[in-house]
C-alpha cells in the first residue's frame, strides 16, 4: 500500500467507527443485551445522531472562538509595545482553565440563561490556553539570527512576522489547536447541565437511572470523536513536518 494512502487509514478507521457508533449503535447494543438492559423510558427521546451533531457543533464553534481569540491576543503581545502584557495574559488564561466547568456555568447562566451560549463561553475559556501558549512558545523559538536576517533584508516587524516567524511557529500552533479541540470534546459534555444538548445528556441520564447502555451510548461517540480528531491532527503534523 502506498505511504500516502496508508497515512489516511487511521483517520478513516476512526471515522467509520464514529459513524457506526452514532448511526448503528444497535449493533453495539446487542453485545450488551445479555448483561445490561436499557431503560425503556429513555430509549427514544431523540436519535443518537441528533445529540452527536449538537456535540460536534459545540466543540467546533467554541474552538473557533478560542482560535481567533488566542491567535489575536498572542500576535498582539508579540509586538514590543504590548509585550509587557504577555505574562498577565498567560496567567489569566491559566486561571480560566483551572476554574471548574461547573463554576463557569454558575457564573454565566444567571446572566445568559440556559442553552448553548454559556457552554460555548466555558469551552472558549478551556480551549484558550493551549492555543495561546503554543503560539507564544512557537514565536519565541524562532532563532534571533533569522529575525536579524529578515530585518537586514528590509522587512518591517509585521512582514517578518507574516513571512518568517508565523510559518516557523505554525507547527506549534497546530499542536495547540489539537490540544484545545481534544479538551473541548470531553468538556462539551457539561452542556447537559444547562440544556445545551450534546452527548452529555445521554451520559447524565444514564448515570441518574443507572442505565449502563445509555452511558455507553453517550460516552463511546465522545471517545471515538476525540480519537478521530487526534488522528487527523497527527496526519496534519506529519504533512507539515514533511513539507519543511
Amino acid at each position: 500500500m502506498p505511504a500516502k494512502i496508508r497515512r489516511w487509514v487511521p483517520p478513516l478507521l476512526w471515522l467509520l467507527l464514529f459513524l457506526l457508533a452514532v448511526y448503528r449503535f444497535e449493533w453495539i447494543q446487542s453485545a450488551f443485551s445479555g448483561v445490561f438492559v436499557e431503560k425503556q423510558a429513555l430509549r427514544s427521546r431523540a436519535p443518537l445522531s441528533y445529540y452527536a451533531w449538537q456535540h460536534v457543533v459545540l466543540v467546533f464553534v467554541s474552538t473557533g472562538f478560542s482560535l481567533v481569540l488566542g491567535i489575536s491576543l498572542g500576535l498582539l503581545t508579540h509586538f514590543r509595545p504590548f509585550r509587557e502584557f504577555r505574562t498577565i495574559l498567560l496567567q489569566t488564561a491559566t486561571f480560566f482553565q483551572t476554574l471548574p466547568s461547573v463554576a463557569i456555568l454558575a457564573l454565566t447562566v444567571p446572566l445568559l440563561g440556559y442553552g448553548q451560549t454559556p457552554v460555548v463561553i466555558a469551552l472558549v475559556f478551556y480551549g484558550l490556553l493551549p492555543i495561546l501558549r503554543n503560539l507564544l512558545e512557537g514565536l519565541d523559538a524562532v532563532p534571533e539570527d533569522v529575525r536579524t536576517a529578515a530585518a537586514g533584508m528590509g522587512m518591517t516587524p509585521f512582514q517578518c512576522l507574516y513571512n518568517v516567524e508565523w510559518p516557523l511557529a505554525l507547527p506549534a500552533v497546530i499542536a495547540g489547536v489539537k490540544t484545545s479541540v481534544i479538551i473541548n470534546v470531553s468538556a462539551a459534555t457539561i452542556g447537559a447541565a444547562v440544556g445545551a444538548g450534546g452527548l452529555g445528556i445521554l451520559i447524565v441520564n444514564g448515570i441518574r437511572t443507572m442505565d449502563i447502555v445509555m452511558i455507553v451510548k453517550g460516552a463511546l461517540p465522545v471517545s471515538l470523536l476525540a480519537l478521530l480528531l487526534n488522528s487527523l491532527f497527527s496526519l496534519s503534523d506529519r504533512r507539515e513536518f514533511r513539507s519543511k
